[in-house]
């Protein structure tokens, strides 16, 4: 909870800063402008400036949330980066606006095209997001896949060492480790560390092959190992 409270404090402070260069700006606009020109094109400049700062703080949102399973950050980041600009362009334009005294049309345009040239690279964004899940999904139904079949092939070993009268302790770990695979986070982990989880499963099939009993400990006790470090490197990724 504490977690979640720090990242809603962060988002609130880019907020905050936000908001007081939007303020800033604001009044610099107000005040750079005489009565008379502050007609529509002020208000227009208000609504798009309020649009871009409520716009960055969502996009700023997505890092703050995602600061501890960051496999999406680069992706947010470079979307609070592209908000960014949009942001400093709105001002610009505005300040610009006030010196120039565009009509309505044309400030509106101007508006319009930086919003374009905004929403472009912002879909293809999204679009690279939309690979990154499947291919994130792909390999989470890979590592799903591969865990169950080791789980099994685990569970039939404990069912053979019931039937080789092998000690109950030894059966209770085989059991207990089939299903801590089964349940485990289907997320690989990098190709090292799932070898040495297949090696270490692979080692104990020939430990109950070979019917002695502390082989079997000791592969057991590896194999318990292996998944460890299997599944401490995929909590510690995210």
């Amino acid at each position: 909870m504490g977690k979640f409270f720090n990242k809603i404090r962060q988002v609130f402070n880019i907020f905050l800063i936000m908001a007081l260069i939007g303020v800033a700006a604001a009044l610099f606009v107000y005040y750079l402008t005489t009565p008379e020109q502050r007609g529509t094109t002020f208000w227009i400049s208000a609504g798009f400036l309020i649009f871009a700062l409520v716009l960055e703080t969502l996009l700023f949102s997505g890092i703050a949330m995602r600061s501890n399973n960051g496999k999406n950050i680069p992706v947010s980041f470079s979307r609070a980066i592209l908000g960014g600009l949009y942001f400093l362009f709105v001002i610009i334009v505005s300040v610009w606006n006030a010196y120039s005294g565009w009509s309505v049309t044309h400030y509106i345009l101007v508006h319009v095209g930086g919003l374009v040239v905004f929403l472009v690279p912002m879909g293809l964004i999204n679009m690279a997001e939309l690979k990154l899940s499947d291919s994130v999904s792909r390999k989470q139904s890979e590592g799903r896949a591969n865990l169950a079949s080791m789980s099994s092939k685990i569970a039939y070993l404990a069912e053979d060492l019931k039937n080789s009268g092998a000690s109950q302790e030894i059966i209770s770990r085989v059991v207990k480790f089939s299903e801590a695979l089964k349940y485990s986070d289907p997320t690989p982990a990098s190709g090292r560390i799932e070898n040495s989880l297949e090696d270490a499963v692979n080692n104990l099939e020939q430990a109950s092959e070979s019917g002695d009993s502390q082989a079997l400990i000791n592969a057991c006790t590896a194999a318990e190992r292996a998944l460890k470090e299997r599944n401490d490197y995929v909590i510690n990724s995210k």
